[in-house]
């Protein structure tokens, strides 16, 4: 009878450190989960995201001679990206380098960019928007310097530059860091070089 009983008080013994031993492996494994995913949400966060919106990619503020318009020759001309996957209806975005005015330039309805496509705004003080040329801005942009500011149609900012002085003919193009740089090589409507 004793040894049932030594057995037995050795079997319940056993169960209670087992279903301790359950317990305890059960809560390491629930928190080594809860920070895996904590890893995971924070590494998702962390790491660069694609912009949704447009961005100005390259401008340039003193034409001499580097781009001609067929029409109205050697204007200003400001280049906007779509750094997205997915095409962007820029219809109601505004354009303008003056931030109480936003919509100083309403682009058309209609304009899509497609996905890592380009568009050329032409700067030409005193050339109306006109169905010939829906991209004529009617005001140019100063060699002295310039802010420039793009919104979505709510007058949300999508991006803004702070273009400094250029020289004729070089251009403040964005780099493949993001960061905006002057260069030689103006590209308008291509991929930005530097020399």
């Amino acid at each position: 009878m004793e040894q049932i009983s030594e057995e037995l008080s050795l079997e319940n013994e056993f169960q209670k450190e087992s279903i301790g031993f359950t317990r305890k492996r059960a809560l390491i494994l629930v928190a080594a989960s809860a920070v895996v995913i904590a890893l995971v949400i924070a590494a998702a966060l962390l790491l660069p995201q694609k912009p949704t919106m447009p961005v100005f990619s390259e401008i340039m503020t003193s034409n001499h001679a580097a781009f001609d318009h067929p029409e109205y020759g050697t204007v200003d001309w400001v280049e906007i990206y779509n750094p997205s996957d997915a095409d962007i209806d820029l219809s109601g975005y505004g354009f303008s380098n003056e931030i109480k005015r936003t919509f100083r330039y309403t682009f058309p309805e209609g304009t899509v960019l497609k996905s890592g496509g380009y568009l050329l705004l032409y700067c030409t003080g005193g050339t109306e928007q006109s169905d010939a040329d829906p991209y004529c801005t009617g005001f140019n942009l100063s060699a002295k310097g310039e802010d420039l500011y793009l919104v979505n149609p709510n007058n949300v900012e999508a991006d803004e530059a702070h273009v400094p002085a250029l020289e004729a003919d070089t251009a403040y193009a964005k780099t493949g860091s993001g960061e905006f740089a002057v260069t030689t090589v103006p590209t308008p409507g291509e991929a930005n070089r530097f020399e």
